[in-house]
């Protein structure tokens, strides 16, 4: 049985910090993508750790490597690119591939040191730090869906958001207001066809795809459907998305055509921070390039109106908030079965 989050813990600091402590403590931490550094000695800095680690490829594993030099911490590496060593720009301080310390130009005798290192875990390509989701794909009916075979890393984008980090997972997780708040993705999709599947580190929503994708449409989910028909004609997919949840944050979607890996990360009780990986296929990408700008347009719209979701969710909580109150409704056992399964996992020891 689940247990509602109290009011207070979306607006109050000290109860908020408690509550993402713990979370984060017994969840999944994610680290990036094995496609985000597709050669030995390519690097990618993560902007969901502030750029204080960079993905490497080490061509037999994949480590986070500290982004702080050791002599006076100055920032190492922006971006991506490929490199056997890594050189501090301020002082000129040396580092193999590896972290270890090289280089001290000017020091009489050269300092030890090794930057910090973690290698991560493999799963699907998505790289852990510790243990890797229990999530078995073909149990679940994904394998060929949650492939990132033969896909590219095609970009990454960052939002920043004012609400508490949980509004958004509500949001995320129920395809109630699907029906009243997405007037192009309820028409690309069946909000109510809906197959959910949970375990311990996860839940999952299968959304059938849309009755009539020449129906009257918003633009962009036009542009985007017009695409997919012509894409596969006749012999279009059973679904129009699928949304994987990994506990605490990390979010797996696929769309025909397009995988997305997401993050949401709190700062602080009011406000949190999404990173969104886009992958495509390098094949048809390259055949169909407008393919993929329309679906990212009409994710975007998607987004947009989700924003506005979690906005009005959050003006009514701090309403009861500033009143001193707390109170919560029914969650539908269908619609919003994902948010219960997550009111769950918070709520777990």
């Amino acid at each position: 049985m689940f247990k509602h989050p109290s009011i207070k813990s979306y607006f109050d600091a000290e109860i908020a910090k408690a509550e993402t402590e713990l979370a984060f403590t017994k969840g999944l931490s994610y680290a990036g993508h094995s496609l985000m550094v597709p050669e030995k000695f390519s690097y990618q800095v993560l902007p969901y750790f502030n750029d204080r680690f960079v993905l490497f490829n080490q061509g037999d594993k994949y480590d986070l490597l500290s982004n702080v030099c050791l002599h006076r911490q100055a920032k190492l590496l922006e971006g991506s690119g490929r490199t056997r060593s890594i050189v501090c720009k301020l002082h000129c301080w040396g580092y193999d591939n590896l972290g270890t310390l090289k280089g001290a130009p000017h020091f009489e005798n050269k300092p030890e040191g090794k930057l910090k290192t973690e290698t991560l875990n493999a799963w699907n390509g998505m790289l852990f730090r510790g243990r890797v989701p229990d999530m078995d794909l073909e149990a679940l009916g994904l394998t060929s869906y949650i492939n990132f075979d033969d896909y590219f890393f095609a970009g990454l984008e960052t939002t920043q958001y004012n609400f508490n980090w949980k509004t958004f997972v509500e949001i995320y997780l129920e395809n109630y207001h699907v029906f009243s708040m997405h007037p192009g993705l309820r028409q690309f999709v069946k909000p109510n066809d809906l197959e959910w599947e949970f375990g311990k580190d996860y839940s999952v929503q299968k959304v059938g795809l849309g009755e009539d994708l020449l129906k009257a449409t918003t633009p962009h989910y036009r542009h985007f459907q017009d695409a997919l028909v012509e894409r596969f004609g006749d012999n279009l997919p059973r679904y129009g998305a699928i949304w994987c949840y990994i506990y605490p944050n990390i979010m797996i979607e696929w769309y025909p055509e397009v995988l997305v890996v997401s993050t949401i990360y709190p700062n602080g009780p009011r406000q949190c921070t999404n990173h969104v990986e886009f992958y495509y296929p390098n094949a048809f990408h390259a055949k169909v390039p407008g393919y993929f700008e329309a679906e990212k347009k009409a994710y975007m719209e998607t987004a947009i109106e989700d924003e506005e979701a979690c906005l009005i969710l959050e003006s009514g909580r701090e309403a009861l908030y500033l009143s001193g109150e707390e109170e919560h409704g029914p969650v539908d056992s269908f619609l919003e079965a994902g948010v219960a399964k997550f009111y769950e996992f918070l709520s777990s020891s």
